[in-house]
């Protein structure tokens, strides 16, 4: 098994993974808002690939990114402007009609987690006043889209983006090659781009504008006895404001230790705030399922661990964890079928109109194999 910086690599990549299976969704017609996907991606390859500094290794990680994203963008393009200018329908109608996105079941399973998560964090806004000040933390952010229109619809919400800083650079680089997506968070476009690894390389991973934050950070450096106003990183985010922290499949790569510590201090110093946690569950350790068992198999041959997946793979071991580390938060844990049954007929429709879903079963399966956590606190019971 890789460890230190090959197995965090690996890790960095299942980012690319996601970005995959939302891409094709958003191709399939699931998430028609998420059209902002069709200026990150293809910057986001440019910039990976342009910051290898092996030639060889350049080939080999072009090759692999031109099929993870469906062959439909340029991985040899070093004019950045063509890949700014993006056309929608050329685009899908680079779209081989016999040549497969993601399976229905996948699709289905990614619509899922994405509306979902959209859904509880609409909530968590609109619970406020709008003229409330608000922060959101993504734990692991990736290249996750959700913070561009959030950021341009809610003029009351500061959105900080953390991940380690091999991904918050491209992105970075991605976001101020675009002119649409600079103009989402308010900030100024390049006038010049980068043209070699070592410019790449040596680009400031942070971004900072008036209401918007993409900061390096390794998480495993947050300890519950550490104060936020000790981190100079972190020196933007207001104590005293109500706050929700996303972990989208971010935990789970963590220790149990660096997990529980992570999650410890959040609570320990945000006055009012709530965790949106979804988590894969892999079944108990004395009875874990035979598809727990496909996902660790499934990882150990990635080369991934995830540490957890056992150890609180069940709502119920889910549910104690989070009302142990937060004593006073209010705390609810469901597995993803719970969810899935709950979405109104006249969607389900909308979504077997799009393609059909014969897996029925599978998808079932599936979804009872993640969960999604929400907790909330307030003044007093965690903050100093």
């Amino acid at each position: 098994m890789p460890v230190g910086a090959d197995a965090d690599e690996l890790i960095r990549q299942t980012d690319y993974d996601a970005l995959s299976s939302r891409l094709s969704c958003y191709l399939k017609g699931y998430n028609p808002e998420d059209g902002l996907l069709l200026h990150l991606i293809p910057l986001i390859i440019h910039y990976q690939i342009l910051s290898i500094e092996s030639q060889y290794k350049g080939f080999a990680i072009a090759r692999k990114l031109k099929s993870q994203f469906f062959s439909i963008f340029p991985v040899s393009n070093t004019n950045v402007q063509s890949l700014i200018d993006v056309q929608q329908t050329e685009i899908k109608n680079r779209l081989d009609k016999f040549k497969p996105l993601k399976s229905p079941v996948i699709n289905r399973g990614t619509y899922l987690r994405t509306r979902t998560i959209t859904d509880n964090i609409l909530k968590f806004i609109e619970s406020h006043d709008k003229n409330t000040p608000l922060q959101i933390v993504s734990l692991g952010a990736g290249n996750d889209t959700r913070c561009f229109p959030l950021v341009e619809r809610f003029p009351n919400l500061h959105y900080f983006e953390i991940d380690v800083e091999s991904t918050t650079r491209l992105k970075k680089l991605a976001i101020l090659s675009s002119p649409t997506l600079s103009s989402k968070v308010g900030a100024t476009p390049l006038a010049e781009y980068p043209t070699t690894s070592s410019q790449v390389l040596a680009f400031d991973p942070t971004l900072n504008t008036e209401r918007y934050h993409l900061l390096p950070l390794d998480l495993r450096t947050l300890k519950p006895n550490i104060a936020i106003k000790d981190i100079p990183i972190l020196d933007g985010i207001d104590t005293n404001v109500s706050t929700l922290i996303i972990s989208e499949c971010c935990i789970c790569y963590l220790s149990k230790e660096d997990s529980n510590n992570l999650l410890s201090f959040w609570y320990k110093n945000l006055n009012n705030g709530e965790f949106l946690i979804y988590e894969p569950l892999g079944g108990n350790q004395n009875s874990n399922t035979n598809y727990g068992q496909v996902m660790i198999q499934n990882l150990i041959c990635r080369g991934i661990e995830m540490p957890t997946l056992l150890e609180y793979g069940t709502v119920d071991s889910q549910t104690e964890r989070l009302k142990k580390l937060i004593p006073n938060g209010d705390v609810k844990c469901r597995d993803m079928k719970t969810v899935y049954d709950e979405i109104d007929f006249s969607e389900k429709s909308r979504l077997n109109q799009l393609e059909m879903l014969d897996e029925l079963e599978e998808l079932n399966l599936i979804n009872s194999h993640y969960c999604l956590i929400d907790v909330k606190w307030e003044a007093g019971s965690g903050g100093e």
